[in-house]
């Protein structure tokens, strides 16, 4: 987690990222998706195998693919329970 110099901080960031979420899932559902089947899902998008900053290449030293750097990083919302390709 990032670290930031006071705690109420924190807390207001916090908040905000809260009211932002809630904001989107009542969007959705005034669109008429089901959210009774909703799951999140956290996520780490990093480097390509092939990348050669010093962060993967300490990765590949160690033989170890969690060290890469990352590109992205946060959560997925799910609605249905299938993940089929439509």
């Amino acid at each position: 987690m990032l670290s930031f110099r006071s705690p109420s901080n924190n807390e207001r960031i916090l908040a905000i990222a809260i009211r932002k979420i809630e904001k989107m899932l009542k969007d959705m559902q005034r669109e008429g998706k089901d959210l009774s089947r909703l799951k999140l899902k956290k996520f780490q998008k990093t480097h390509h195998i092939d990348c050669n900053c010093k962060l993967c290449e300490e990765a590949k030293k160690k033989n170890d693919p969690h060290m890469r750097g990352l590109t992205e990083d946060g959560f997925k919302v799910y609605v249905s329970g299938d993940k089929k390709d439509v």
